[in-house]
């Protein structure tokens, strides 16, 4: 855990970054996002005491950093930054030994090395004997990020380190971050300017103006919950839709959907349905357990005396439960072409219904609303 408590920093009576308090966990990846000069880049530098604090504490696994060796420390955090750091009078299997050397026999420094090149994706026998300036910007990228975990470090910094690559390196090299992430269980504090590359790869994300933390949260909350207008600006308000699956059933759910009971008359049930002008009801037990569907259009022609609802329910019924995404509901309604679809909990609930004109009501709301991206 990586903890600011009341942290400041000032440079010649200016301050760039006042009161933080920022708790980041373990095993995640931490975006830290905001205009040029907003204080992001200080907050990361002060981790490893590349900048120190003016006032205030950082503490790693609750030990005060202020209180240990710099250059021990720094040893113990992985660091990468947008130009790669590369020394390009090394070699790629220098570049990334240079800190192995020291502790290392080279026995272990090479199996190391070879492993850090197969884990960023690059094959030790064609690049290791290179220099940096005979490779891309993407695999620089690559060697520098291996560099990070050569020590195998718990936290790894990275300030904005793909900004300068064009957008398909850039992806791609986000991609590769992740599988290692998923592999390494790194604690990851990631700087960018990007809100795409922010919600692609973050577990949270700090919003930061004028050396202050305006927002910390999941990057589905800050999408679905802004907590004023200028992460509404920043983010954009309709940033939510480049990332779908980060719009949940229970968003956009009807919340109350008509029910009854199965044992109501088939006759209360077709006068519901015509009072609450809908074609369907949810059929439910006393504890609220969805038993299935009654549709108006299996009532036509029957004989209404002494039948229940019971008696015409669709048990056979396909549901969403609130947490799958909209790119999931899409692909339930399209592969089982349903118009209406039950939401319910891990228990069989009734929690809401989903059916085709709530749906497209919502989606419809990124065209009708006014859009400050175009």
């Amino acid at each position: 855990m990586i903890r600011f408590e009341n942290v400041s920093r000032s440079f010649f009576n200016k301050v760039i970054v006042e009161d933080i308090n920022l708790e980041i966990a373990d095993n995640s990846i931490t975006c830290l996002i905001g205009e040029s000069g907003g204080g992001k880049t200080t907050i990361l530098k002060m981790i490893n005491r590349l900048i120190e604090t003016s006032s205030g504490k950082i503490t790693i696994n609750n030990q005060d950093i202020a209180k240990q060796d710099p250059i021990k420390l720094r040893r113990r955090i992985g660091y990468v930054i947008q130009q790669t750091g590369l020394f390009p009078h090394m070699t790629i299997r220098d570049n990334i030994a240079i800190i192995l050397k020291m502790t290392e026999e080279k026995e272990k420094v090479d199996e190391r090395v070879n492993e850090l090149m197969h884990m960023v994706g690059l094959d030790p026998n064609e690049y290791l004997d290179r220099y940096p300036s005979e490779l891309s910007g993407g695999q620089q990228q690559r060697v520098g990020i291996a560099r990070a975990f050569a020590t195998d470090p718990e936290i790894i910094l990275m300030d904005e380190p793909f900004s300068a690559l064009d957008p398909v390196t850039r992806s791609s090299l986000q991609d590769e971050l992740l599988k290692i992430q998923n592999k390494t269980k790194k604690t990851i504090i990631f700087v960018t300017h990007d809100m795409d590359e922010a919600i692609k790869i973050a577990d949270k994300i700090a919003i930061i103006n004028d050396g202050h933390i305006i927002q910390y949260d999941t990057p589905e909350n800050i999408l679905k919950h802004p907590v004023n207008d200028f992460v509404k600006k920043f983010v954009g308000e309709k940033k939510i839709w480049r990332s779908p699956e980060l719009i949940k059933v229970e968003d956009i759910m009807i919340e109350h959907p008509v029910t009854c009971s199965p044992n109501f008359s088939i006759f209360y049930c077709i006068n519901k349905m015509k009072m609450s002008k809908v074609d369907t009801l949810m059929v439910i037990n006393e504890e609220n357990i969805l038993q299935g569907i009654l549709y108006a259009a299996s009532l036509t022609n029957i004989n209404y005396d002494n039948k229940k609802a019971k008696d015409f329910i669709e048990k056979d019924f396909i549901a969403a439960y609130p947490t799958d995404s909209i790119v999931d509901l899409l692909e339930l309604i399209d592969s089982h072409k349903i118009t209406t679809m039950p939401v319910i909990d891990k228990k069989g609930h009734l929690k809401g219904l989903i059916t085709r004109s709530t749906l497209l009501t919502y989606m419809s709301q990124q065209f009708l609303e006014g859009d400050e991206e175009k």
